[in-house]
Order: C-alpha cells, then structure tokens, then sequence
C-alpha cells in the first residue's frame, strides 16, 4: 500500500508528462479552484517539480507541489485515503502563480 507522499508524486510526475489520467486522482465531487485548474497544469509544459510543503491533520495529508516551467505554478492539494485505500485529492487550488522562476 502507498503511502500519501508516494501519491502525490506519482500524480505529480503524470501532470508533469501532461497526462489526462491525472483527473483520475480526483475524488468525486472534489472542490477545484479555479475550476480549470487540470486543464492548466496538464497544458503547462513544466520541466519540474518539487513537493514543498506536507501537513498532516488527523487522516487528511495537505500538500504543496511547485511545478517548474516558464510559468512557475503552486498547487495545494488535499489528499485523503479512500475506504479502497487509494489516496484521491479532496481539494485543490492554485496557490501562487509566478513567470521567469524556471529554476527555482
């Protein structure tokens, strides 16, 4: 069984590829802002990413993941593990968006 930091690389490394299966991390009603948010990580053309932040209330495991590219975007999600065991993103929202930090 993965654990959540496993998660979220994996779906980190399918958005980095441009993935569309990445949507399948989504848990089913799961709160996205702004609501194009998948859309705009999967047309992003990063070259990286960075896992930079991880807090852990009770059974949900919130993280913050810097994906590198000409636009440079930080996403929080909140992760939670599902009665199947799979770990599914409950929420997630844009939280910076900064142009020209492709090295950072």
């Amino acid at each position: 069984m993965t654990g959540p930091g496993e998660a979220v690389e994996a779906h980190a490394a399918r958005v980095l590829r441009g993935e569309p299966a990445a949507r399948a991390d989504l848990a089913p009603g799961a709160e996205v802002v702004p609501a194009d948010l998948y859309d705009r990580l999967l047309a992003g053309g990063f070259r990286g990413f960075e896992l930079v932040a991880h807090a852990r209330v009770g059974a949900h495991h919130v993280f913050k993941t810097r994906y590198r590219g000409p636009t440079t975007l930080v996403v929080q999600e909140r992760w939670v593990r599902e009665p199947d065991g799979i770990w599914r993103i409950h929420e997630a929202e844009l939280a910076r968006v900064a142009v020209g930090e492709d090295e950072a």
